[in-house]
């Protein structure tokens, strides 16, 4: 059997070339694709301006699919106004993502694995809400642009029966360069971990079978430690099982 085709969101910014001609850049870190390729699937960037028909087939023809992290979710598709701290926005990717996201739950039992905004993104697309800052709203800084990114900085509680709980195991030290977070969950999610000192959402999962977790943190960092590459080989071992 091949190795599983899996789709990565990605990132897009505007390039001007001259005062008259622009184009957008489709980005993404190789870190992305080293983890999936690490885990034993085959990745493929899934570009931004894809209408909704090549999306809907793309649900139907890549065998699972990472969201990956980013600038944050316009906070009008959730029904707030935009805080003056949240920034990065891109309509292009938001339709793409959650337009994409909704075929694949609705329309497929493929595994899904959010990243950060991967996982703020699966809030939004099941009908939940964000915190736009969190030290606004009383949290700490997880935004901690000055460490490393393979550092872990911070520890998560990890909640006993969830399928995070059965992978991660011990590993519980994280990194984090996020400032917004989960408010109210979306249908049909629940939370696998949490802060250890402010209780910030770290992780949801589906409810029952289906394969769909995500995390707050940027494990694809952190894939030289077993118990966060475990996170990928999990997701790549559920992808197969679902081909078969």
């Amino acid at each position: 059997m091949r190795r599983p085709l899996i789709g990565i969101s990605c990132g897009i910014s505007r390039q001007l070339l001259s005062d008259i001609n622009e184009r957008y850049i489709q980005q993404l870190s190789s870190t992305y694709t080293n983890a999936v390729k690490m885990a034993g699937g085959i990745p493929l960037i899934i570009p931004n301006d894809l209408d909704e028909e090549t999306l809907k087939d793309m649900a139907q023809g890549l065998d699972g699919f990472v969201f990956s992290g980013g600038g944050d979710v316009d906070p009008s598709i959730y029904g707030q106004e935009k805080d003056e701290t949240t920034g990065g926005i891109s309509r292009f990717r938001d339709e793409t993502e959650l337009c994409l996201m909704k075929h694949i739950i609705e329309d497929t039992n493929k595994p899904l694995f959010g990243i950060c905004r991967g996982m703020q993104v699966l809030n939004v697309a099941l009908g939940g809400t964000l915190i736009q800052d969190l030290p606004k709203a009383g949290k700490n800084n997880h935004s901690l642009t000055d460490h490393k990114r393979e550092e872990r900085t911070h520890e998560i509680i990890v909640k006993e029966g969830t399928r995070l709980s059965r992978i991660l195991k011990e590993e519980k030290g994280v990194n984090s360069f996020h400032h917004q977070g989960i408010d109210v969950l979306g249908k049909g999610l629940i939370v696998s971990a949490y802060s250890k000192d402010d209780e910030v959402i770290e992780a949801v999962e589906a409810q029952g079978d289906r394969y769909i977790l995500a995390v707050q943190w940027h494990p694809e960092e952190l894939v030289a430690n077993k118990g966060h590459l475990a996170l990928f080989e999990e997701f790549i071992d559920q992808v197969n099982r679902v081909r078969q």
